[in-house]
């Protein structure tokens, strides 16, 4: 983990924030909620390529990151963030 370049730290971040905007998409929502979803999924993307270095998971690796265990981790946060945002309750 220690050789994360800046390309590399961009190319992450990048498809962490395509996976906030998508889980935006699906579920709709204010920009509140698409500004929290693309942060934990930030957040999610990184915490899983950190856990996957330190438990010696490689399942999709390429270079120094490991997308499998990254995307996983970055879904289940944005999908987090956009649940805690506090715009899921509907109006009667």
């Amino acid at each position: 983990m220690g050789n994360l370049t800046i390309p590399v730290l961009i190319f992450g971040s990048m498809v962490s924030f395509l996976i906030g905007s998508i889980v935006h998409l699906v579920g709709g929502g204010k920009l509140l909620r698409l500004i929290l979803s693309m942060v934990f999924a930030w957040v999610g993307f990184w915490a899983g390529n950190y856990g996957a270095d330190y438990f010696g998971i490689a399942v999709l690796e390429y270079g120094p990151v490991d997308y499998a265990s990254a995307m996983i981790s970055s879904l289940v946060f944005a999908v987090f963030g956009f649940w805690i945002s506090g715009e899921n309750r509907r109006d009667e």
